[in-house]
């Protein structure tokens, strides 16, 4: 009886929805946010010939306190894939730059030069900003 009474007003106070719709399926984001430094200039491969790839790393940093109570800095570095902008990203864009980096999270499996199973995590850029450079001067840019 108590579950009977618990199940009903649970009921009572959803909205009316169906579980599986197709708009929830299509309901779906792989979003990533970057505001960070350019580890290494840029690099550009051609790749079958007629289409050329972006390659770079982003690092972001946070600090936060330890268990002590001193800050500890701790940088994490990320790979980034660029396919529309091998035009003008490579001579805008340097070491040291503070970017900003929108993109989807893409992981692939490889295996490593001693045979392993490896998954790396790629950055697949759709946007970018150049914030600033290192001496501080401000410019934007965009793909």
């Amino acid at each position: 009886m108590h579950n009977q009474l618990l199940r009903s007003s649970f009921q009572a106070s959803r909205p009316m929805a169906r579980a599986f719709s197709s708009s929830a399926t299509r309901a779906t984001l792989n979003k990533i946010q970057l505001i960070g430094r350019v580890g290494s200039d840029p690099t550009v491969n051609e790749v079958a010939g007629d289409r050329r790839v972006v390659n770079y790393t982003v690092a972001t940093s946070e600090t936060r306190p330890d268990k002590e109570g001193n800050l500890v800095k701790k940088t994490q570095w990320h790979r980034i894939v660029s396919w529309g902008a091998a035009d003008w990203l490579p001579d805008r864009i340097k070491k040291g730059d503070l970017v900003y980096v929108e993109g989807q999270l893409r992981y692939s499996d490889y295996t490593d030069k001693d045979g392993i199973q490896r998954t790396k995590a790629d950055i697949y850029q759709s946007s970018c900003r150049l914030l600033a450079h290192p001496q501080g001067s401000y410019q934007e840019e965009s793909d």
